[in-house]
């Protein structure tokens, strides 16, 4: 929002006359209704993925067999509660966000699948389920909009790849996936989409049985060898049976669940599934609760301040007091206080960032020449974007190529640093991620970038580099220590490799292959040398670091 709102600001300096009577009111009504229209579109997004969820319930509600208990209006729609604990919310559609029109329909072998545009909604060659199936979860595909073309886009794969739905988000009115609900049934509650599909879902009453699982939404963790319980409500049970991963196991007593994970020496076990519960009450009706479970903890350092769990903390040495990811992006990319201190060289104590609490990475930039200071390597919030590469320099140079963070996210991290065989960069100490808590962990991935100083010089080279040719390239290592100290692998990622292969868009690295460490060193390499050793700029953008626990 604050982009569009300062191009308007600046395109309108330059039209108003210096005369004193000058009313902008109109003006500012038109910034001020861009704002509300981006606010709008935001809300929708965010809308439609909470109604693609809450439509996922009710499926899954009738695949299951599992009735409504409680269907409550709210403000701005209903929120409904389930004979097996689970809850959905459904809301009102948002004013000038017209959206695509998602719903699922049953196939021939009895499961729904996902349709968009009144077609199945195909990935790989394979409809795409909306239900689970042995154990298998389902898919529940996400929506953002594109904030280049305004188009809405969809993943299926957690937001690792989107793809445009072809349907502009620039319609006047929007729409709910939900056409209407109609609760005026005693025995069954109506829903109706967008294009028409009706579903009819039971409401519980005497015959049905209950089985109320307290506090199992979304996928539960459980780890290796550990057990966790869940209260449960229930009425009307005759009898039951519980299905498991292989080597889980799973007890209900006293109206308590526990579910415990396997043992880690079990590597035959499954690592990840569901429980299902399959009740049955005394008049024959059943039903299947299910409980998706995993032993593997993926956190994911977002640098999104809604995610902060770090205690706040002061940098010293600019008088910064650190409370949200936010307060960590520099005023301005080159030279500012919390890179480069008062004298713009250095400081006496490191910039540094710890994600406490959650994935427990932790960073401090580098010390060179006796002093700490950005140019010495380090890894720098920030949530600097642009697009126009007549700006690709080094004064630009925690600007992202784009307009967001990876999944459209406001910030991210812009890593420099660099050592080479040119002997002007021996003494030079490789930027580095490491762990907090003292103990060894799998980085499982990051999405990276290319920078706009980076791509310019791709591009169109500079002074001190020519730009990408047939046989030049670009990668980034990354190198991997134990707690020892010890160099435990390598893997690398490609930012171009030649001018036609230049990365342009978030994309994922995957790190697993080093496996459990202590600390991950970055470098950036090349083929470009202009005689004193890597000539392109040694910068690149990441985002979402996953770190299994």
């Amino acid at each position: 929002m604050r982009k569009s709102f300062i191009i308007l600001s600046v395109a309108a300096a330059a039209l108003i006359p210096s005369a004193c009577s000058y009313d902008d009111s109109d003006l500012w009504s038109a910034v001020n209704g861009i704002e509300d229209r981006v606010e709008n579109l935001e809300k929708a997004s965010a809308q439609m993925n909470a109604d693609i969820k809450s439509l996922q319930a009710i499926v899954e509600a009738l695949q299951n067999n599992i009735s409504i208990t409680s269907i409550t209006p709210t403000s701005d729609g209903y929120t409904i509660k389930f004979s097996d604990g689970s809850e959905a919310t459904i809301t009102n559609g948002i004013d000038g966000a017209s959206a695509p029109e998602i719903s699922v329909r049953k196939a021939d072998d009895g499961l729904y699948y996902w349709t968009i545009g009144g077609e199945w909604l195909i990935v790989d060659g394979e409809k795409v389920r909306a239900t689970a199936l042995d154990g298998n979860d389902a898919v529940a595909p996400q929506l953002r909009i594109n904030p280049t073309t305004g188009e809405w886009e969809i993943s299926t794969d957690g937001g690792a790849v989107w793809t445009s739905t072809g349907v502009s988000s620039k319609g006047e009115s929007g729409e709910s996936i939900f056409a209407s609900v109609d609760t005026s049934n005693p025995a069954y509650v109506v829903f109706t989409l967008t294009d028409g599909t009706e579903f009819q879902v039971a409401r519980y009453d005497a015959s049905a049985p209950l089985f109320a699982v307290q506090d199992a939404e979304g996928v539960q963790v459980i780890r290796c060898g550990e057990s966790k319980s869940f209260a449960v409500e229930t009425a009307n049970i005759a009898s039951y049976t519980i299905s498991k991963p292989d080597g889980w196991r799973a007890a209900f007593a006293d109206n308590t669940l526990t579910i415990t994970a396997p043992a880690e020496a079990n590597t035959y076990a499954e690592q990840e599934g569901s429980v299902d519960v399959t009740v049955v009450s005394t008049a024959g009706t059943s039903m299947i609760v299910r409980i998706a479970v995993t032993t593997v903890d993926r956190r994911i350092l977002t640098f999104e301040d809604a995610d902060v769990k770090f205690p706040a903390y002061t940098l010293a040495y600019c008088s910064k007091n650190i409370t949200n990811w936010s307060d960590l992006i520099d005023s301005k990319e080159y030279g500012g206080l919390m890179l480069y201190g008062d004298s713009g060289w250095g400081m006496d104590e490191p910039y540094m960032w710890y994600d406490k609490g959650n994935t427990e990475l932790k960073h401090e930039i580098s010390q060179r020449y006796g002093m700490y200071c950005y140019w010495g390597g380090g890894h720098a919030v920030s949530n600097y974007v642009s697009t126009d590469l007549s700006l690709g320099d080094f004064s630009h140079q925690l600007s992202v190529y784009g307009t967001s963070g990876h999944n459209g996210s406001a910030n991210f991290a812009i890593h420099y640093g660099y050592r080479d065989n040119s002997g002007y960069t021996n003494d030079a100490v490789l930027a580095a991620l490491t762990f907090g808590d003292g103990l060894e962990h799998v980085v499982e991935s990051m999405w990276v970038m290319n920078t706009l100083y980076a791509m310019n010089c791709y591009v169109s080279g500079n002074g001190l580099t020519a730009k990408i040719g047939p046989d030049d390239w670009v990668k980034l290592i990354a190198t991997g220590y134990n707690a020892e100290g010890n160099k435990v692998g390598e893997t690398y990622f490609y930012t171009c490799d030649g001018p036609d292969n230049i990365v342009r868009d978030w994309t994922k690295w995957d790190l697993s292959s080093l496996g459990k460490v202590a600390k991950i060193e970055f470098n950036v390499t090349g083929s470009s040398d202009n005689g004193a050793g890597f000539s392109q700029p040694a910068y690149f953008a990441y985002d979402d670091v996953t770190v299994l626990f």
